[in-house]
């Protein structure tokens, strides 16, 4: 028999895949971390980066309060599964004219397996805090740096999380936003989007037309 737990992926119809799921990570990276221990399952949110270690192996890091019941479940060679949700939004049926259907939602979402491994270290720990400030910082154009904080800051946190790695075996992404419909409801579709005041209609429309022919 299979192991499910190995040749188990996300559900992305074809229509949908994302050609690269790494980007889908990189703008929206703060996910889920789900395990379980015994027959109960786990999930924390956090903030989670890929990396590239020195021996080429890809990675998944970040780290969680040491407080969290969830911490001191976390074992060597324990099966993960991180999930990252991008903007999402309903779509009406009636934006859709050329091909009627029934109403629908459109997202973006990313899913990573792996196998964890927690990191108690001190220096390890703190290595893993350096590439997520650097890779945060990076996204929201400042410069502030770990070695900014207050005297003595960091050397009280460390010991208050518990970081980890997730040695990645696959990573899937969907980006569903009406590519199987004409364009001419597409354009419907981004325009009645446009309309509403919520973020994420915006960041879906927006998306959208990312995709349409330039």
């Amino acid at each position: 028999m299979t192991d499910a737990n190995e040749t188990w992926h996300m559900y992305v119809p074809k229509p949908y895949r994302a050609s690269d799921p790494l980007s889908i990570i990189a703008a929206y990276p703060f996910g889920q971390i789900i395990t379980s221990c015994g027959d109960l399952p786990y999930a924390t949110s956090v903030p989670m980066y890929v990396v590239t270690t020195s021996t080429g192996h890809t990675e998944l890091v970040g780290h969680m309060a040491r407080n969290n019941p969830h911490a001191t479940t976390l074992a060597a060679g324990q099966k993960a599964l991180a999930t990252f949700h991008g903007p999402n939004a309903y779509i009406s049926a009636s934006w859709y004219k050329d091909q009627p259907t029934v109403p629908t939602w459109n997202y973006i979402a990313a899913q990573v397996r792996g196998t964890l491994h927690p990191i108690d270290d001190a220096e390890a720990q703190l290595e893993i805090m350096r590439t997520t400030i650097a890779q945060s910082e990076a996204a929201s154009q400042s410069a502030w740096r770990m070695e900014h904080a207050p005297d003595g800051k960091v050397d009280s946190l460390i010991p208050r999380i518990r970081s980890f790695r997730i040695t990645i075996s696959n990573i899937d992404a969907v980006t569903k936003l009406s590519q199987t419909h004409p364009l001419a409801d597409q354009k419907r579709v981004v325009d009645a989007l446009e309309t509403h005041s919520n973020v994420q209609d915006q960041e879906i429309a927006r998306h959208m037309r990312n995709l349409w022919p330039k």
